[in-house]
């Protein structure tokens, strides 16, 4: 009997699925030779060592100019006979400013707006020759960090972000100085802190934010989750900024996120 009612709301769940499949509006892509990347069209791609990645990466971005390139992997199933009505450049649709992180001067795309309204949203197709391609795996690459020997390079162009060292919610670690940890990280084997790069005292900001407030409105919270909090996520995205501390000196310390995993 809960054999049988299993298998009914898996069908149903399944027919749903394909449902939603099929009331998608469809987008066409043209490939991009330096900006659409993909094991289904370049097959000896996953057979590159690391140096002639990092190469490869920068022959990119070269020709690019823009901070990373899309990547994709095909669903196996090549589709001929379509005729779209308009084919766009992917390039084009994704370097806009809709996707980018919030901000006035980084180009760096948000994955999350990305994936809300474009690879969630639509249906998607790129055209190769008189093949139509859809991805089941379709995800932005950024170039950054870049390795050069012992030197990691990181993308200059960032928005900075100032927050109120409230000493409630963002506070100095007892035990660890210049490391300032979160009210976060309460039952939990993940750490999230900010560490103290260095104090400027001389810097002005339009806008000191609330830690507190910008962590409980981001969509790495979820306070129905006994880890309220996606630290590992939330520190990649914070990553992307330029990250201040105002302390109640009006010091600014300048942090960057990390997390570590306890035993």
């Amino acid at each position: 009997m809960n054999k049988s009612i299993f298998l009914i709301i898996y069908f149903f769940s399944l027919t749903i699925m394909k449902a939603q499949e099929r009331d998608k509006d469809t987008l066409f892509f043209n490939i991009d030779k330096y900006y659409t990347i993909s094991p289904t069209i370049t097959s000896n791609l996953t057979n590159k060592t690391y140096l002639e990645i990092v190469e490869f990466q920068k022959q990119l971005m070269t020709n690019t100019k823009t901070n990373g390139y899309v990547y994709f992997i095909g669903d196996g199933i090549l589709t001929k006979g379509l005729k779209p009505k308009k084919v766009l450049s992917i390039k084009d649709y994704v370097e806009n400013r809709k996707f980018y992180l919030d901000g006035k001067y980084n180009k760096i795309i948000d994955d999350g707006k990305l994936k809300d309204s474009l690879t969630d949203k639509y249906k998607i197709f790129f055209i190769n020759g008189d093949e139509f391609i859809s991805p089941r795996v379709l995800e932005y690459y950024s170039y950054y960090p870049i390795r050069e020997g012992d030197k990691v390079i990181q993308n200059k162009i960032k928005d900075t972000l100032f927050f109120k060292l409230d000493n409630d919610y963002v506070y100095e670690s007892k035990y660890a100085p210049k490391v300032y940890l979160v009210n976060e990280n309460i039952e939990s084997s993940e750490v999230f802190s900010l560490r103290e790069l260095e104090i400027i005292k001389s810097l002005k900001s339009k806008k000191i934010l609330s830690l507190r407030d910008y962590v409980k409105s981001s969509r790495f919270y979820n306070e129905n989750r006994t880890t309220k909090l996606n630290k590992i996520y939330f520190m990649k995205y914070l990553q992307d900024y330029v990250i201040f501390l105002v302390n109640n000196k009006n010091e600014y310390i300048k942090v960057e996120p990390s997390v570590v995993i306890e035993d």
